[in-house]
């Protein structure tokens, strides 16, 4: 999507820089993915409404078909980079099944960035400058190694060249404002780490290096290929009229592509009853599905 030129949204600490799609706190860097970059910039030129969901998804993903648990990742994505995560909202308030609304006060400016531009560089400072780069390049490179090397080499009690799956289980995403769907995804997952666990073929990633790498704000296809991991479960906690709509998937992590996926709805009884319910059913349909891909 198009944005205009030379404006830069003001609100609160934030300064959202249209032209160059950036998003700063106190002067620094915000790091957002493409889609939640242009679900803030549509929020931001309709604030103060209310953006119907279908609204906001036609704008964000023009001419594409998407589902609400698209524009719902971007919401909550945005949400943690603002640090809105309260019930009320600070910057963006949620309109129960209608949509959302930027609600924080915006000043707009034209003409100046969201960040001061340096002057132009002159020749004579150039190639220092990029001499710079290349050193600080080489320190990243070997940093990155020595982390490699620190935290990621397997020890030798894992069998290696045996055809064994490295699997991992994302934490799944609440989607519903519910105060205990976020214990009731720890335990979930805890259930499922130790079902998935007991299958053959199957090398399990531990919840608190996922969670680790969640918190350094890195991407879970990236944790999977710092981990050397095949696939990784994900799914989302929705809730319906009598209970929780559990969807859960089992993606390829080189590809992205979704192996397998499947829906629970299942009614609003004992937590602990529909969290055990739910695990054994995802781990017998990864269980066929791993150990069909590991007996070839």
């Amino acid at each position: 999507m198009q944005q205009p030129s030379g404006i830069v949204y003001s609100f609160g600490p934030f300064r959202y820089d249209a032209s160059q799609r950036l998003l700063f706190r106190n002067g620094e860097l915000v790091p957002l993915v493409p889609k939640a970059v242009d679900t803030l910039q549509v929020l931001l030129d309709h604030r103060g409404r209310v953006v119907d969901k279908a609204e906001l998804m036609k704008l964000v993903w023009p001419g594409t078909t998407v589902e609400e648990v698209g524009l719902a990742r971007n919401i909550s994505l945005l949400r943690k980079a603002l640090g809105d995560e309260a019930e009320s909202g600070t910057f963006i308030e949620t309109i129960p099944k209608r949509g959302y609304r930027f609600i924080a006060a915006v000043e707009v400016t034209q003409g100046e960035s969201g960040e001061p531009q340096a002057a132009a560089p002159s020749r004579e400072t150039k190639r220092p400058r990029a001499a710079w780069w290349v050193a600080f390049g080489v320190l990243l490179l070997a940093l990155g190694a020595f982390i490699y090397w620190q935290f990621y080499m397997p020890s030798r009690y894992l069998p290696r060249g045996s055809g064994l799956a490295g699997l991992a289980v994302v934490p799944f995403e609440c989607l519903t404002p519910e105060a205990d769907c976020a214990d009731f995804s720890r335990g979930l997952n805890e259930l499922l780490v130790a079902d998935l666990a007991k299958l053959r073929g199957v090398l399990v990633v531990s919840p608190t290096t996922v969670r680790r790498h969640q918190r350094a704000g890195m991407s879970m296809g990236l944790m999977g290929r710092l981990l050397n991991l095949d696939v990784l479960v994900e799914g989302t906690i929705g809730q319906i009229a009598d209970g929780r709509r559990i969807a859960a998937r089992l993606v390829d992590v080189h590809t992205g592509k979704v192996i397998w996926a499947e829906t629970y709805d299942q009614p609003s009884t004992d937590a602990a009853q529909v969290q055990t319910a739910v695990a054994q059913a995802v781990t017998a349909q990864i269980g066929a599905r791993i150990e069909h891909g590991t007996s070839h």
